[in-house]
């Protein structure tokens, strides 16, 4: 084991690199299933209230998008155009050329789900909103409620500036390829390192295509498009993509870039164009990947810390981290590389006490606490020592995929490549109740 978790450090040394909420919806959807009978679902969601106070109708819109954008990223879900049979019937009214049978048509064909979804109880706090999905079959005969959902808002006077660069962008790669079925949408790339602007405009991308794919014109002629937002750090490839930067110059100001790409031949790119990240709620900053790691981890020192006990280690000092917890939880620790690489660190395959939850007020230190062998520095690196601590431990196929990595008594860890890594931190954030805590790992 000693051998192990040393050489674990020194592969890491030595190589320089929730949809994140889709899992929390799960049970959910599991119920509408039961509900409805069958497991393909058609749903439509039909959005809040129209007399609640707690978003504004911008808001509720954007709120309403960004579900329908989780609901399709499990993978389990049609969307139903229910919520937007206004457009259709707009259309209807206002053209000569689509009779009124063919829009009847189109919207009773709006309505032909397994349920309705609504969204309740919004309450909005700073810049999210909590709220509840709740499903009702089509007979009235059953419904499902979903536990409280957390949802980003991020309408301004910056925000609307963005959303105006992303829809003309939309509107022109929409004339240049009208017949396009589906689109790959690689996560926006920040220059110079990372930067949560970077997702945050990924996010404004998606929405603007959401928009497009169930706009009335593409709807009454029956088109079809398939909006696939990537997993960060995977390749992005398909006949037709979109790709984005983000970039801030020496004065800080902000600026980004957007493309989309069809066969190779670029469509559509907005050029460089400034912009105001007001009301994004992101960092601007570019961060190398430890950094950006510890900078956007959700700590909360009242419940879990952890440190290293020497800053930093000499060449022959033994290794260690102290981790101290404060509410009972269960720990899934891990040691990443600038390179974006990772080793699991705990729970160990095999090992009762790497495995047991840590009560309040516990303190135990790593390897030796629980019961592995010490760990001796040596040549000179820098890595992070990053732990999750939550009650009750990660949902089934999260702590599954966690420990098919992690080492055993009798086997090593896994290396875990970039494209895992930032797949794995971004569903692992996306679960409820997690709490971050990192330390630096430096030896000189």
């Amino acid at each position: 084991m000693r051998l192990l978790l040393l050489a674990a450090f020194l592969l890491l040394s030595g190589a320089a690199r929730a949809d994140p909420a889709t899992a929390t919806l799960a049970p959910f959807l599991d119920a509408v299933a039961a509900c409805a009978g069958r497991p393909d679902l058609t749903l439509a969601v039909v959005g809040v209230e129209p007399g609640q106070t707690a978003l504004s109708r911008e808001q509720a819109e954007e709120v309403r998008l960004a579900v329908e954008s989780r609901l399709q990223a499990t993978g389990r879900v049609r969307l139903a155009a229910a919520a937007d049979v206004v457009r259709i019937k707009a259309l209807r009214e206002g053209t000569s050329g689509l009779s009124g049978v063919e829009a009847e048509a189109q919207i009773r064909a709006a309505f032909a789900g397994d349920a309705s979804v609504f969204l309740v109880e919004p309450r909005r706090a700073g810049d999210t909103a909590a709220l509840r999905l709740q499903a009702i079959t089509r007979n009235a005969a059953c419904k499902a409620t979903s536990e409280p959902l957390i949802v980003p808002i991020r309408v301004g006077a910056a925000v609307a500036d963005i959303d105006a660069v992303m829809e003309g962008a939309v509107k022109t790669f929409a004339a240049a390829a009208p017949h396009a079925k589906a689109i790959e949408v690689c996560p926006f790339v920040a220059e110079g390192g990372h930067s949560t602007c970077a997702g945050a405009l990924t996010d404004r991308l998606v929405i603007a295509l959401d928009a497009e794919a169930r706009s009335a014109n593409r709807i009454l002629k029956g088109g079809h498009l398939d909006v696939r937002r990537r997993p960060p750090g995977t390749a992005c490839a398909g006949p037709v993509t979109a790709r984005g930067r983000f970039l801030t110059d020496p004065n800080r100001q902000s600026w980004m870039e957007l493309e989309f790409q069809r066969d190779d031949a670029v469509l559509a790119p907005t050029g460089r164009r400034r912009i105001g990240i007001e009301g994004l709620g992101c960092d601007p900053t570019p961060r190398p990947f430890l950094d950006h790691l510890a900078a956007t981890a959700r700590t909360d020192a009242g419940r879990l810390t952890v440190a290293a006990t020497a800053t930093p280690f000499s060449a022959g000092q033994r290794l260690e981290m102290r981790i101290e917890a404060r509410a009972r939880q269960s720990l899934y620790c891990w040691v990443l590389a600038p390179d974006e690489t990772a080793f699991i660190a705990l729970p160990v395959r095999g090992n009762t006490a790497s495995a047991a939850p840590l009560k309040p007020g516990e303190a135990k230190r790593y390897p030796r606490g629980y019961g592995l062998d010490e760990i001796v520095a040596g040549e000179p690196f820098e890595n992070l020592f990053a732990c999750f601590g939550v009650d009750g431990g990660l949902p089934p196929e999260l702590a599954e995929r966690w420990l098919a990595a992690a080492p055993g008594v009798d086997g090593e860890a896994k290396l875990l490549q970039p494209s895992d890594v930032l797949d794995l931190l971004e569903k692992i954030r996306a679960t409820p109740g997690i709490t971050e805590a990192t330390a630096r790992i430096v030896v000189r």
